[in-house]
């Protein structure tokens, strides 16, 4: 997703929304709420970390983690590019579309719905996957909406209605991270899963809680992702943006940042035009 890190919809399968209110009167014409130009990319250091008795994956061993006293550490980058808009024949809608490739390999693409009433996503289709075999959502899930408020909460049901996702608006701030100063929201998802242990069978709970800072014009900034059993944490997963690229031809950004230390690499300064 343009959101860093996180399959989070691949997570729960089909399933149905209970969203904001996104209603809203319109004093104009009506503008999206984020929309990202072809070609527009946002670079991210990711870093996570997995309990050291617990056995890698094949993907994550491949990827070379440093052994700490606690932990395998795990370091990667991520790219996200917009790939313009698309036709989806199973949804009958054009989505844009964004792609993902960690250190170098592409992963697949994040499908979104962009418009006044904010980000819905509809899904991620897997590199390995075709179009038409891909499992999208029955409905587009809230993910950040123009008039959101710190307190606001909504619900997406998921596969099992039984195992809610919930979204809580929690703060709005200035935010640093090595790509620049932003103004950005944080939203919180929650969510929990009952499963079978893998070792002893007996049903356990999954936790996932998942933090992201959104900044209006720019995606998310910065990414916090922790899983967790009864007993102790599983996976923790951070990612910052360090390096966006807005097109050349595109609108440059306005008062979408602030720095404090001069303009960070590869970003625009508050109201200055962004020639990569």
């Amino acid at each position: 997703m343009l959101f860093a890190g996180g399959y989070l919809l691949a997570l729960g399968g089909c399933g149905k929304t209970a969203g904001p209110d996104t209603t809203r009167e319109q004093d104009g014409p009506e503008v999206a709420y984020f929309s990202p130009h072809p070609g527009e990319t946002w670079k991210y250091k990711v870093q996570k970390e997995i309990p050291i008795e617990l056995r890698l994956s094949e993907a994550d061993a491949a990827l070379r983690p440093q052994p700490t006293d606690t932990a395998h550490l795990i370091t990667f980058e991520q790219i996200r590019t917009c790939t313009g808009e698309r036709e989806i024949e199973a949804l009958g809608k054009t989505l844009t579309t964004i792609a993902i490739s960690e250190n170098g390999k592409v992963m697949g693409e994040e499908l979104y719905q962009l418009g006044p009433e904010g980000i819905l996503s509809w899904g991620w289709i897997p590199a390995n996957v075709k179009n038409g075999e891909a499992h999208l959502l029955e409905e587009g899930v809230a993910i950040a909406t123009p008039d959101m408020q710190p307190g606001q909460t909504w619900e997406w049901l998921g596969r099992d209605s039984g195992n809610p996702f919930l979204f809580r608006v929690i703060e709005r701030g200035m935010v640093t991270v090595p790509a620049g100063t932003f103004q950005a929201t944080r939203i919180q998802i929650t969510s929990e899963k009952i499963s079978p242990h893998p070792v002893t069978g007996d049903d356990h709970v999954t936790y996932l809680k998942r933090s992201l800072w959104f900044a209006k014009n720019v995606g998310v900034i910065k990414e916090d992702i922790v899983y967790y059993g009864e007993q102790h944490v599983r996976v923790r997963q951070r990612s910052e943006l360090v390096h966006w690229v807005v097109p050349s031809g595109g609108p440059p950004p306005k008062k979408v940042m602030v720095n404090t230390d001069g303009p960070a690499l590869g970003a625009p300064e508050a109201e200055e035009p962004f020639t990569p």
